[in-house]
């Protein structure tokens, strides 16, 4: 399998990452739900008020970690990147992610026009990736670092 299309399996097909933040030199991690976009811009719901929002705020350059297969003694496999990150105010583009994230996290339509009309504290934040990082022990045993750099907003290239 092609390292697109590897990536784009890993990151559809899991649930919470980590996300580092950074502000004055002073990093920070956490671990929020997301859901991927077609373009595999990532996107999670927060509070403004927390640490990772109001880094973003001062300074929207981030990395994402996303562990895919980690039991202790098998072979692993991971997925980072690093991008940028935004809050992204409410729209139509907004509501059909809200959809997307309704679906994952079995959420219903209450959920999502809760979410769209202001009824719930919780912002919607975008990752957009620049670069990804797979470490795959099982599709490339002999070198299972691999990097795979995007191409403008809508796609990657090897």
């Amino acid at each position: 399998m092609k390292i697109d299309e590897l990536i784009n399996n890993y990151v559809k097909n899991q649930y919470m990452m980590q996300l580092a933040t950074s502000s004055n030199g002073q990093p920070w991690c956490c671990t929020v739900y997301y859901v991927a976009d077609n373009e595999l811009n990532l996107y999670w719901l927060s509070l403004p008020t927390r640490r990772h929002s109001r880094e973003i705020d001062d300074n929207n350059r981030v990395a994402v970690a996303i562990p895919v297969k980690f039991v202790l003694g098998e072979k692993v496999v991971g997925v980072q990147a690093e991008g940028s990150a935004e809050h992204v105010p409410s729209s139509e583009k907004s509501r059909d992610i809200a959809k997307l994230y309704a679906k994952k996290f079995n959420r219903g339509d209450q959920w999502v026009d809760d979410y769209c009309s202001g009824k719930t504290d919780h912002k919607l934040y975008k990752f957009t990736p620049e670069k990804f990082v797979i470490f795959d022990d099982i599709n490339y045993p002999n070198q299972p670092r691999q990097e795979h750099i995007r191409k403008g907003k809508n796609s990657l290239i090897d």
